[in-house]
């Protein structure tokens, strides 16, 4: 059976995540839910219960049992989106990376930059 799997990130899919997603999770469709929400939940609120309602209801009603979430992002959200996947019957991921940092010098400017490199995705 073929799935969709839906983002919640607040960055972009990379092509490497969504080759994973169709060969390791048979994912046939990705939808990205609105970022514009995920990455602005007010830090000064004490729950994030009401910022997650429009994405609960999105998944609510398009997602099917066996649907893959791919959820990072703020600990409390995210743990939040995690369980009530799970109450859905969708599968709830996250991606894992590979870091590395290096360097670059350009005169008396030192530039850190840092790159991932997706490894792959483990279940919740």
């Amino acid at each position: 059976m073929m799935k969709t799997m839906y983002v919640l990130m607040s960055h972009t899919i990379t092509e490497q995540q969504m080759n994973d997603a169709q060969s390791t999770l048979d994912v046939e469709k990705i939808v990205t839910l609105p970022t514009d929400i995920w990455s602005q939940i007010p830090a000064e609120t004490e729950s994030v219960e009401s910022s997650l309602l429009p994405l609960k209801a999105q998944l609510a009603t398009y997602a099917k049992k066996g649907d893959v979430l791919l959820v990072q992002g703020d600990y409390g959200a995210t743990f939040n989106m995690v369980q009530f996947a799970k109450e859905i019957g969708l599968v709830p991921v996250y991606a894992t990376s590979e870091r590395k940092a290096y360097e670059v010098v350009e005169g008396e400017k030192i530039t850190t930059v840092r790159e991932f490199r997706h490894v792959r995705f483990r279940k919740y």
